[in-house]
């Protein structure tokens, strides 16, 4: 299947219908301009829904969340589906049946796994155990890189949001559900002695997070003594319950949660990502509370990645201050842009952007910020 298969007219130059003013230099697939999503967005709304439904119908995946009257509610994540039996959740992980709601995303999931030797790409290397020491000797085997070790890498196949630059789209495509389910067992099976750490992510593991708690507290009591750090990548929606979880395995074991700012204003985070970000501030700001606990390596890192036209220094500098009012010394990772998915008209973060974006986050007060993707940052203009 083809991105551009889906009919929507690429274009750097277009008329916002909003608004009426012609946009310049950004793509036109979000529909509406990022003044009109910030300041209009009653008149904005339904082209932002509008994009979001047709790139959910290429997958044959729920346009919105659920809400049957009387069905089996899940409580997971922000989206809150209510199913009948035979209803998909908005993830696609589950349906309204009991055996469904028992098993999937519980008992077993919908993922891939590999090696991935250290130091890795991940967002977090810069200040985790794994990729520093930062913690040696309780939490690293070195005091630098753990050459030699292995992340255990497990990316769930699903997510509960609707980013429209999603680098890891694929896993929607109908061939790839039909792939056989992963148990508990199965999983705690592919550690080994050169495993030093896992981490979930995806897609994203929130939709599948039962299932990785307990392959999680499985591991840490077969491991006892032994290094085994767990970390995540998440958009940072679960349930509060299932967070503290979260929290109390990685601070044990000397992981990290890394979580996506992905927008400050809450209109923006909808045209990009298809939901606000009310949850995902709130359980922010919920395991800052832990960030002291234990330092070194760091329990908590954010990142957010640097949209052309839609995620600029205001966003930025309101989500670093946001940060900073918690904890100036959360480590911060600014991400360089490349077209993904349904923004593949796009261009890449300019140097410009992204050296104002880096003055914003300072400015606000931040102390460990990094630029990342520097491969990604495009020319000054």
């Amino acid at each position: 299947m083809g991105l551009n298969d889906w009919g929507r007219e690429r274009k750097t130059l277009f008329a916002c219908p909003v608004c009426g003013e012609k946009v310049e230099g950004i793509g036109s697939t979000v529909a509406v301009c990022p003044r009109c999503i910030r300041e209009n967005w009653q008149g904005s709304r339904r082209f932002v829904e509008n994009v979001h439904m047709e790139s959910r119908r290429l997958f044959r995946l729920p346009p919105f969340p659920p809400a049957v009257p009387g069905g089996v509610a899940c409580d997971l994540c922000l989206q809150q589906c209510r199913m009948g039996e035979t209803d998909r959740g908005y993830c696609d992980v589950r349906s309204g049946s009991a055996e469904s709601m028992r098993e999937d995303g519980r008992t077993r999931a919908r993922l891939s796994s590999y090696y991935d030797p250290l130091p890795t790409n991940c967002v977090a290397d810069w200040v985790c155990a794994g990729g520093t020491g930062s913690g040696y000797p309780e939490f690293a085997h070195v005091k630098g890189t753990e050459v030699g070790y292995y992340n255990l890498a497990v990316f769930f196949e699903a997510c509960n949001f609707n980013c429209l630059y999603c680098q890891n789209w694929s896993f929607k495509e109908p061939g790839r559900k039909s792939a056989a389910w992963t148990t508990v067992d199965g999983l705690a099976r592919a550690v080994n002695t050169q495993t030093s750490c896992i981490c979930f992510f995806g897609g994203d593991p929130t939709p599948q997070l039962p299932f990785a708690l307990r392959v999680s507290e499985k591991l840490r009591r077969g491991w006892s003594g032994k290094i085994l750090r767990i970390c995540w990548e998440t958009n940072g929606s679960m349930h509060p319950e299932q967070l503290k979880r979260m929290a109390s395995v990685s601070l044990e074991s000397g992981g990290t949660i890394k979580i996506d700012l992905k927008a400050w204003n809450p209109h923006i985070h909808q045209a990009l990502c298809g939901c606000d970000n009310q949850r995902v501030l709130e359980n922010f700001s919920m395991l800052a509370r832990w960030v002291p606990e234990r330092p070194d390596p760091p329990l908590l890192v954010a990142s957010t990645l640097l949209v052309p036209g839609y995620v600029e220094a205001e966003e930025v500098k309101n989500i670093a201050e946001f940060i900073a009012r918690l904890n100036p010394d959360i480590p911060y990772a600014l991400l360089g842009f490349a077209p993904q998915f349904c923004l593949d008209d796009f261009p890449t973060t300019s140097r410009v952007q992204a050296e104002s974006c880096l003055d914003a986050a300072r400015q606000a007060g931040l102390r460990r910020i990094r630029l990342g993707n520097h491969h990604l940052i495009g020319a000054r203009s």
